[in-house]
């Protein structure tokens, strides 16, 4: 089997706040099946931060905004969680 790409160390806030993420949360959420091999993930080089989103969705409460209505800037509570996921293993490097 081929060895997975590691990601680069990258902020919290940069994962979530990313394009691949919001859409592999997005995606999750309304059902869609996993595009893996969509060009336009690769755009930003962080096309691993799809499949993160993907399983974050999974695990964190489904209405629980990535962007903070009011604000329109990156959830707080959305990077917090993200963390605490990451921290426990349960999305998958």
């Amino acid at each position: 089997m081929p060895k997975q790409a590691e990601p680069e160390p990258v902020a919290s806030d940069v994962i979530v706040g990313s394009h691949a993420f919001r859409r592999g949360v997005a995606e999750v959420r309304t059902g869609r099946s996993p595009r893996f091999d969509d060009e336009v993930l690769a755009q930003d080089g962080m096309q691993w931060a799809y499949e993160w989103g993907r399983q974050f969705a999974l695990l964190a409460p489904p209405d629980l905004p990535l962007i903070s209505p009011d604000e329109g800037t990156l959830n707080p509570k959305a990077v917090y969680l993200f963390n605490i996921y990451l921290q426990r293993g349960q999305l998958c490097r």
